[in-house]
């Protein structure tokens, strides 16, 4: 069910599109000096993103809708998204598509992929790396069973239970 009018929903659209729009931009940073860096390119490629980021938001945002995605599956649909929308953006000013600086954008897309993925890494690390693991829980539902202590029989286990 969508909720775009609620403040929720808002909130973290906006927020995913603020963290798209960086993650797109700081590809066109590269290693220039301060004068030398395409700030126009930078700033269209960065709205252009935020815009996209929004767009895609209007066909569902999980954490705004309740739903809880297994970690893979989110860092996938986060990090295509992002490469998509940092290929969107890096289209700005062509009028061709044999305009476009396809090694460049692609580079940038592909940059913007990672930051996205890094950031979600970032996000999902545990507040104090010092706590006991969180309890799994059943394996009930699709989660994953943890195994504690040998996974397999020792040769004490099965001494006596060999046939010769």
């Amino acid at each position: 069910m969508k909720t775009i009018t609620t403040a929720a929903w808002w909130k973290a659209a906006v927020l995913r599109a603020v963290y798209t729009a960086l993650a797109i931009a700081l590809p066109y940073l590269g290693g220039a000096l301060i004068t030398a860096v395409p700030w126009l390119t930078i700033l269209s490629a960065g709205v252009l993103g935020f815009i996209t980021s929004i767009l895609t938001s209007l066909a569902g945002l999980p954490e705004a809708d309740g739903v809880d995605l297994p970690w893979w599956l989110a860092a996938v649909e986060r990090v295509g998204k992002t490469f998509a929308q940092a290929l969107l953006s890096g289209f700005v000013g062509a009028t061709l598509l044999t305009d476009v600086a396809w090694s460049t954008v692609l580079q940038a897309a592909a940059i913007a992929a990672l930051t996205s993925l890094v950031r979600l890494i970032l996000a999902t690390l545990p507040q104090d790396p010092t706590a006991p693991p969180i309890d799994a829980g059943s394996a009930d539902g699709g989660t994953v069973p943890v195994v504690t202590g040998a996974a397999f029989p020792t040769a004490a286990d099965v001494k006596g239970q060999i046939p010769r």
